[in-house]
């Protein structure tokens, strides 16, 4: 298979599924990585839950020019790394490629995140759940049509960051708006290509995921649009 045969975006493979749970031995790995993460950041961390926006801790990025945040405990950070390349095998599709992880925290009273696809049309993740996911503070994402025409598939494609709902509404005859409700440690996976959004937190609780995420493509030299134009505004860098 080619690189190209990942750049168009298909309907079929878009949205969440479950694909099991994190294997009980592993879930205080999880656990440990994102206390020692929190001791880590100090005040840092409750300045950003206080700034009430949805965020993103990335620990390990792919591209070294990437913002990140690695764990002071080396020992940790090499049990987390090895773990998440299991992961990215046993519930991703063949063919993966792991390009980063970390967590993602929705504070309550967040704002909604503009609907959008992460990084380009080949980007999949894994999600696990920490802390429960509600009806009040889940993902939500779309699914289209497989006969959604051509045209307004390329015009998500052209701007993943910020996909016009209006327009892609009025595009199709019909698509569907879903939202991810799930326990604890329980694994989702987002296909390539997913158009999605972090709604507004109006539950109790913070919530807290874990990600790692995935592309297909090996070569982005041919990839036609811009390949990392993503908005960095929400992700913290703990090494300011």
């Amino acid at each position: 298979m080619h690189d190209r045969d990942y750049v168009k975006l298909q309907p079929a493979q878009m949205g969440f599924r479950y694909v099991g749970s994190v294997p009980s031995e592993a879930r205080p790995l999880l656990t440990r990585a994102y206390e020692s993460l929190k001791r880590d950041m100090g005040g840092k961390w409750d300045a950003q839950i206080a700034a009430r926006e949805i965020c993103w801790m990335n620990i390990w990025q792919e591209d070294e020019e990437g913002d990140t945040m690695e764990l002071s405990d080396r020992a940790l950070a090499k049990e987390l790394h090895d773990w998440c390349a299991v992961a990215a095998g046993r519930f991703a599709e063949q063919g993966a490629i792991m390009d980063g992880y970390g967590f993602v925290v929705n504070p309550v009273g967040s704002k909604p995140q503009a609907w959008h696809v992460d990084y380009t049309t080949d980007a999949a993740a894994i999600w696990i759940p920490l802390t429960q996911f509600t009806d009040r503070n889940a993902t939500q994402f779309i699914t289209l049509p497989e006969t959604t025409p051509d045209d307004v598939l390329e015009r998500v494609a052209s701007n993943v960051d910020e996909v016009d709902f209006a327009a892609l509404a009025r595009g199709v005859d019909h698509f569907e708006v879903h939202q991810i409700v799930a326990r604890p440690m329980s694994v989702l996976y987002m296909g390539r290509g997913t158009i999605h959004r972090g709604i507004s937190n109006t539950g109790d609780d913070n919530r807290i995921s874990f990600y790692v995420s995935l592309h297909f493509i090996r070569d982005y030299s041919v990839y036609p649009y811009a390949a990392d134009e993503r908005s960095e505004k929400a992700v913290v860098n703990f090494n300011d």
